[in-house]
Parts: C-alpha cells; sequence; structure tokens
C-alpha cells in the first residue's frame, strides 16, 4: 500500500525531511529554511505514527500542523507519547520563518544553530523510533 495510509511514507517523507534540515545547517547555515524542515520531520513522523495505530488526526486550516495536537493524540500509554510531547514546541517552526514579518515585536524569534541542532538529532532518534514501532526499517 502506499500514499497517505502508508505510515513508510510518512516515515520517509520524516526521513527526507530531516536530511534537508541537516544539508541547510551547513556553512552558511539557513536558520530558517531547517526549523521548517525539523518541523516537517516531526509533523510525519507523529502523523506516520497516528496511521499505523488508527489514530485519525487534523487535516488543513492549520490544526494538522501542530505539533502539540498531534502529541496529544498519541496515547499517554504508548512509549512513543513522551517523545512526540517533548518535541512539540516547535510548532511556531512551520510558518513564523516563512513569510516576512509584519510586527516585528510580535514576531518569533529565530532559534539559534546550536538549538536547531539540538531539535534535529532529538528529531532523527525520533523518526527511527516511530520507523521501528512501524515496521518501516530501512
Amino acid at each position: 500500500m502506499s500514499g497517505a495510509s502508508d505510515p513508510g511514507d510518512g516515515i520517509e517523507k520524516a526521513r527526507q525531511d530531516a536530511r534537508s534540515a541537516r544539508r541547510l545547517l551547513a556553512d552558511p547555515p539557513e536558520l530558517e529554511d531547517a526549523a521548517f524542515h525539523v518541523h516537517q520531520a516531526v509533523e510525519k513522523a507523529a502523523k506516520a505514527l497516528l496511521v499505523a495505530d488508527g489514530i485519525r488526526y487534523p487535516r488543513g486550516r492549520g490544526a494538522g500542523h501542530d505539533l502539540v495536537a498531534l502529541a496529544r493524540l498519541i496515547p499517554t500509554t504508548h512509549p512513543l507519547h513522551a517523545p512526540a510531547s517533548r518535541l512539540s514546541d516547535p510548532t511556531p517552526w512551520a510558518t513564523a520563518f516563512r513569510y516576512p514579518v509584519d510586527d516585528p515585536l510580535t514576531a518569533e524569534p529565530l532559534p539559534t544553530t546550536e538549538e536547531i541542532v539540538r531539535r534535529l538529532v532529538e528529531t532523527e532518534m525520533f523518526v527511527e523510533a516511530v520507523a521501528r514501532q512501524v515496521g518501516a526499517t530501512r
């Protein structure tokens, strides 16, 4: 099976986003885009886990991009609930740096290179843990 209902496809997309983030951190780093791809990798891995477990998640209108909301859908008894919850704080990275800032006083602060690298390492571990859980190993 291939497509949105195949968790393996979501894992492969999450891996692609993690690789993109890593490339974007090369000198000179492109922090805005790297942060976006870190968020996307977490989102796609979480959705792959939800698909594998038969749990519906919100789609469209931004709700499907909310990492906090996605983490809350994973049962608290699931071994990957805690890692998903810990990785939910980059939700603003999905859009905060993708568009020009209208009001600099309310702009989301750009994460540091070190923060993005730390999140990327945690994200890569999460993606591979989800891959093992859903049987989408390499």
